[in-house]
């Protein structure tokens, strides 16, 4: 509807004023202002919704968007001599809806609908490839859109002159921009950048750049001041529908379809909105339900169904627990894990992001419990760039329903893990292809690595895409050759000193030429009893043995043909068998105790085992951690052992095996922990 109003005034319920517009006057003509509860009742009776629940406005639903015609109106003046647009405001604030259903229709108005191309994208992990999906969902061939995908300064440039007409005005919607820095890894997103830039500074007045984002994510532009220049010059901030504006949105779509609301009830919806914290999709989503469980044939929408489905601040939650109350415990079970992958956290707020949909049809009753989330409006179901992708209905949804901020609390360590384990992963794998030395470099280790995996031997990621899955057996491959290698070093170190001791050893033959029988008995008796202990493996009894008998014949000056040719023989033999055994999962951490008789380990079995160095026996096995012990080390006196692994730091008596505390205040895992020299302060490092 593009009747003018100007600068009239208009009454709605309660008598307040709303000013329907001037300048270029109004955008739509508001029926449910001046025509009586008579007049619209009377009109032909609509029975769909006219409300979109949680879904986005988009272009085609204009004739559904109301109470933001002032904001159409300065943005459209706004972008006649400006190029650029960064449209910032809160979440819930409808930005998206803003730029679709009213800005980009009244341009198509202004500029005529035939020459304006809507190029609206959100970006993925590979931006390039986004604006690609968005060129050929447009008038473009596959053969033309191609340009775009090159990861490449030059490239926004080079689409914009090889597929624009001069006649053309493009209109470049780059939608929720906040997810370049929590989905597209850290290269593909400072090339995209550099080309966004250079498109913008060309000033080109027939290429139009609009870019929303949440206003929480500003600080993300702090390493890159040419985004800061450009936050200066054009963006503008989005404020919180009035209370005049939403009773428009509220009252005039149920108008349109001949519905009216019982006197008193949009005051409570309104008080209601703002008690909520101003969601917009929350608030669409209400009435949406208020519409669908009412009696529509009698026109008015009552006060009574309102409460009985919870109002605003809890017709989500109770709908979210309705459909979650039908699911027996293995469908709550797939229902968690599918809402766990489209979780991430951004410092300590959850907000939504997109997988692929293909990652939860692997398996029949997670496909079912999928499709079940869909049908009942809690999840979305989208195709870009010819790959279907799910995600939270609205992160309003993360913020009303308990169930899933009790799954995000007690699942914390996992979403963040995951979360960095998708954007190393693909940095790994973009590097493989140009440099595989350094792209090893990417790949896990330590207590990190040992977490994923115990993450996956406990099942807890079950959809992790293909390129995380080859990325974690890359890093646990070189993890092991890593291992070996440390193994066969420690092997050529001890060879070393044993050679050292034979050959002074055999000095020590020409210097002095008598000989205690007594000495030389006992090295060879422990030079049986090294060949024997190799022989069953034991390799660190083995050189501990060999090693006392090279020292026996230093100390004593001795030298015996019999026992160096032993010696010489052990040497000589391989073996890439580890000799200390008995935890259930990978080691972390590993040292010796000061006077080195005593060895500690931590391993992702989630305990920590004390060895005696001498016999290679297990002494205890401490318990107590929650999950992998990531690092472990001794006191200076020897007396105390610290750990961490979980979120705590845990302090044990070395003699007793008791512990003695738990040390909390870290948010995250603590992934490293070590005593001063004096044994009186402690370090911790953590993730948090």
């Amino acid at each position: 509807m593009n009747e003018n109003q100007a600068g009239k005034n208009l009454n709605i319920e309660g008598g307040v004023q709303a000013v329907a517009g001037e300048n270029l006057g109004t955008v739509n003509q508001y029926i449910s202002i001046q025509k009586s509860e008579i007049e619209i009742t009377n009109q032909p009776l609509i029975t769909g919704s006219p409300y979109l629940g949680l879904r986005k406005f988009e272009v085609d639903d204009k004739d559904r968007f109301f109470g933001r015609d002032n904001w159409i109106i300065e943005l459209t003046d706004y972008l006649k001599p400006k190029n650029v647009l960064l449209l910032l405001g809160a979440s819930g604030s409808g930005k998206s809806s803003l730029v679709q259903a009213g800005l980009i229709p009244k341009l198509k108005d202004d500029f005529g609908a035939n020459r304006l191309v809507n190029l609206t994208f959100v970006p993925d992990v590979n931006p390039f490839e986004s604006f690609y999906g968005c060129l050929l969902a447009n008038r473009y061939k596959q053969s033309q859109a191609k340009l775009a995908q090159a990861v490449k300064e030059d490239t926004l440039i080079k689409v914009v002159e090889g597929l624009k007409n001069n006649s053309d005005l493009w209109f470049i919607f780059i939608d929720q921009f906040e997810e370049l820095f929590t989905r597209t890894p850290k290269t593909e997103r400072d090339i995209f950048i550099k080309s966004l830039v250079k498109l913008i500074e060309k000033n080109n007045s027939l290429v139009k750049i609009v870019m929303t984002m949440r206003a929480d994510f500003l600080d993300k532009l702090s390493p890159y001041p040419s985004l800061g220049k450009i936050h200066d010059q054009y963006s503008k901030m989005l404020t919180d529908m009035d209370e005049n504006e939403l009773r428009l949105a509220i009252a005039e779509p149920a108008a349109r379809n001949g519905v009216i609301f019982e006197k008193g009830l949009i005051n409570q919806i309104i008080a209601d909105f703002y008690e909520q914290a101003g969601s917009l999709p929350l608030l669409q989503y209400t009435l949406d339900l208020l519409w669908q469980k009412d009696h529509i044939q009698e026109r008015v929408l009552n006060i009574k169904t309102y409460q009985e489905i919870g109002g605003v601040t809890g017709a989500l939650e109770k709908q979210a627990d309705k459909i979650y109350g039908k699911f027996n415990e293995q469908q709550r079970k797939a229902a968690e894990e599918i809402f766990l992958e489209l979780i991430s956290l951004e410092g300590e707020k959850a907000v939504s992001r997109r997988a692929d949909k293909s990652s939860f049809e692997q398996e029949e009753m997670q496909k079912e419990v999928l499709y079940q989330l869909i049908d009942n409006r809690l999840l979305v179901s989208k195709g870009e760039d010819g790959t279907a992708t799910v995600e939270v209905a609205h992160e309003a949804l993360l913020r009303s329903w308990k169930v899933l901020q009790d799954l995000i609390r007690e699942k914390e360590e996992i979403i963040v893990l995951r979360s960095r384990l998708y954007a190393d992963a693909k940095q790994w794998d973009d590097l493989q292809k140009q440099d595989a030395v350094k792209a090893s470099s990417e790949l896990w280790g330590g207590s990190k690595l040992a977490k994923i995996v115990e993450f996956q031997k406990n099942n807890s990621l079950p959809n992790l895409d293909t390129v995380a899955i080859e990325f974690i057996k890359a890093s646990v491959s070189q993890a092991e050759r890593q291992k070996n290698e440390k193994i066969r070093t420690a092997r050529r170190i001890a060879a070393g000193s044993l050679v050292a001791v034979v050959v002074s050893t055999g000095l020590g033959f020409m210097a002095w030429k008598q000989t205690q029988q007594a000495e030389l008995n006992l090295a060879n008796a422990r030079r049986f009893s090294s060949l024997s202990l190799f022989d069953k493996g034991k390799e660190l009894d083995a050189f501990v043995e060999a090693i006392k008998v090279g020292k026996t014949l230093q100390k004593q000056h001795k030298y015996d043909k019999e026992v160096t040719n032993a010696l010489q023989e052990l040497l000589n033999r391989k073996s890439e068998r580890n000799r200390l055994e008995g935890h259930d999962s990978v080691v972390t951490s590993v040292n010796f105790s000061p006077d080195g008789k005593t060895l500690v380990s931590g391993s992702g079995d989630k305990t920590i085992k004390l060895w005696n160095v001498e016999t290679g026996q297990e002494i205890r096995t401490l318990k107590g951690h929650d999950s992998v012990v990531s690092s472990v080390n001794f006191s200076p006196d020897g007396k105390t052992l610290v750990s961490s692994g979980d979120n705590t730091i845990k302090l044990w008596n070395v003699k007793t095996g008791q512990e003695i505390r738990t040390l909390k205040g870290h948010d995250s895992v603590v992934s490293s922990v070590n005593f001063s020299p004096d044994g009186k302060t402690l370090v911790s490092g953590s993730w948090d």
